[in-house]
């Protein structure tokens, strides 16, 4: 599905993280090549006028309503983490908490969506073998769809975003007939989205358990995950989701998938690498972080993300309104169908 044209688009990113000679429906938006060009300040949030395109803000059911109003209306829709399986044909049920964020969505004339996962808090990750146990069963993915569609209905929500992640290729047949159970249980209006973890090739998608061209025939859109290419699992510091592996993960996702159904996730948050543990941080948080120890932020162009090495040793990155620039320029210049930020909680405001 990737077109000669997009080929190139994908390829012509210059070594200082921009894209040259691209439009947006044949014109290059004045505030985006600012933003991008300029140096950034702590008070200028990421304009997404110039591209134009729809962005999904996932939204934590802890994190403030307030910060749903902030970046409202730059946003399409808000996805609220939410709801997660329990066990084979079970799930959680939403809370006031997800209620809450709901209420500040429609508020904001937003469309809210619920997210279900696979996070266990046994052992604090996403758990494979708790979404196997459902999806590798028809009765109970049969169970799990059923309750959604009735929380969808009974709770005003516009739709689900499917986040099933560190998932194998046992579970390719169960994920895909799970989506596909849900593109017929809810009304045809409300939003189907998947999260997709970003992979540099095809066959490795498919060994991570998805079977893309079917993924794509249920849901609206898929959200390429574009970010924790590196984090606190780990103890070798770097980018959130560099450019150059964003754009392998783009390149092997639309040799099946269309561009106009594919979001890119971009990451609004950073890491620190500390002495004595390895945190995440708000992207206010990093700079304030870096600011009182006194050392100095440096922008990596390959990276299109922010470092700096504090006086104790610590190595902090992290992705901003900066970098989200430069994924809003590639998005438009490829065709998607937009972008997907994680989180409103973490990351800088997002503005029209």
């Amino acid at each position: 599905m990737v077109s000669s044209a997009d080929r190139s688009a994908l390829a012509r990113a210059s070594p200082d993280g921009t894209f040259a000679n691209m439009t947006f429906g044949g014109v290059l938006g004045a505030t985006t090549a600012a933003l991008v060009a300029a140096t950034v300040t702590l008070s200028v949030p990421v304009s997404t006028r110039a591209a134009d395109l729809p962005v999904f803000g996932f939204q934590s059911d802890g994190s403030p309503t307030s910060v749903i109003g902030m970046s409202a209306a730059a946003l399409g829709s808000v996805g609220v983490d939410g709801l997660n399986l329990t066990g084979p044909g079970r799930v959680s049920v939403p809370t006031s908490q997800d209620r809450a964020q709901l209420f500040a969505a429609h508020r904001a004339g937003l469309p809210a969506v619920l997210l279900v996962g696979n996070f266990s808090d046994r052992i604090n990750d996403f758990s494979e073998p708790l979404a196997h146990a459902t999806l590798g069963r028809p009765p109970a993915i049969a169970r799990v769809v059923d309750a959604l569609a009735t929380n969808v209905r009974a709770g005003g929500w516009n739709g689900i975003s499917v986040d099933l992640e560190s998932l194998t290729v046992r579970d390719r047949p169960g994920l895909a007939a799970f989506v596909a159970g849900l593109r017929h249980a809810l009304p045809t209006d409300d939003s189907l989205t998947v999260t997709v973890m970003n992979e540099t090739s095809p066959g490795d998608y498919r060994s991570a358990g998805y079977d893309l061209a079917a993924l794509a025939r249920s849901a609206d859109q898929l959200v390429l995950m574009a970010y924790d290419q590196h984090g606190p699992w780990e103890n070798t510091p770097g980018p959130i989701g560099a450019l150059a592996w964003q754009r392998a993960g783009l390149h092997a996702i639309l040799e099946i998938v269309p561009a106009a159904k594919v979001d890119l996730g971009v990451a609004g948050y950073g890491y620190a690498w500390r002495p004595h543990a390895n945190l995440q941080l708000s992207d206010a948080g990093a700079r304030r972080l870096v600011a009182r120890s006194g050392a100095h932020a440096r922008w990596v162009p390959s990276a299109g993300e922010w470092t700096a090495t504090l006086p104790d040793g610590s190595t902090v990155w992290w992705s901003d309104r900066r970098s989200l620039a430069l994924r809003l320029r590639l998005a438009a210049s490829i065709k998607l169908h937009g972008l997907a930020v994680w989180s409103l909680g973490l990351s800088d405001p997002i503005t029209a």
